[in-house]
């Protein structure tokens, strides 16, 4: 994170600003919305290093923002310009009208889902952001380079992976599956007046009861990573390019489960 802000900031001053959206495309960057317990915490890193891989810069670019990255932006006030007005006549999917008026707010009457949205803006404008949750995909819906991907799986399966995860009971387990489905859906329902399980939202919804963790990481970049060379090539050739993926992920199955928030 810290390496990404500090290019960004020096990209940023050598530009003199974010830019406006017509100018050439950034490069992409990528939203997540997630069920609880669909393991993402197993494909972040093996994800990032995924689409490092298809970039053609000399140095790892891509950067993940989860919700506590995300606070801690704010808190440290390291970004401190304004994102791009919201365009909702350029969203990829329709938007109340309750988002639209929640990003039209003054900065004076800003809450702190406006200083979150703020900043995932801010970042996926400048390209090669990974964001997890916070309605991601819906406050960057107007933005030509951001891809958003839905991670679902069964819900017998996500408790089995909570309950090991957490060393829980299964009844516990379940609890915190259906708590956390719930607070993130009123979350978005709350903030942007939209239903996080529509599937019109996103781009890509992937089942991850139906692949292996290196199928997904695939999955998820190639389909973006073809989706933004479509986008490159329809603006011409001033656009930003990619180079094709050299190598695969490896099994990024681990033995043990990392100590973090449901994922």
């Amino acid at each position: 994170m810290e390496r990404y802000l500090r290019k960004r900031a020096t990209a940023d001053a050598a530009v003199g600003g974010n830019g406006d959206l017509d100018d050439a495309p950034p490069p992409p960057s990528l939203t997540i919305s997630r069920q609880c317990g669909v393991g993402l915490s197993r494909i972040e890193r093996p994800l990032l290093e995924y689409l490092d891989s298809l970039e053609s810069g000399p140095s790892p670019s891509w950067a993940l923002f989860d919700q506590s990255i995300l606070g801690r932006v704010v808190d440290d006030g390291r970004l401190p310009k304004s994102a791009p007005p919201f365009l909702s006549e350029r969203t990829k999917f329709p938007v109340t009208s309750a988002l639209r008026d929640r990003l039209a707010l003054p900065q004076k009457d800003w809450t702190l889902f406006n200083h979150s949205a703020n900043a995932i803006r801010q970042i996926c404008r400048a390209g090669q952001a990974l964001v997890v949750g916070r309605a991601g995909n819906f406050v960057t819906s107007d933005f030509g380079n951001t891809f958003h991907v839905r991670l679902i799986a069964d819900k017998s399966n996500r408790i089995a992976f909570v309950s090991k995860r957490y060393r829980i009971d299964a009844r516990d387990a379940s609890e915190l599956v259906e708590e956390t489905d719930k607070a993130r859906a009123r979350f978005v329902k709350r903030h942007a007046g939209a239903e996080i399980d529509d599937a019109v939202a996103y781009h890509l919804v992937v089942n991850m009861d139906h692949f292996d963790d290196d199928v997904t990481v695939r999955v998820i970049a190639d389909s973006m990573h073809e989706w933004a060379e479509a986008r490159v090539r329809s603006s011409g050739p001033e656009g930003v390019s990619w180079q094709a993926p050299s190598r695969r992920p490896g099994n990024v199955i681990e033995g043990d489960f990392p100590a973090s928030p449901p994922q």
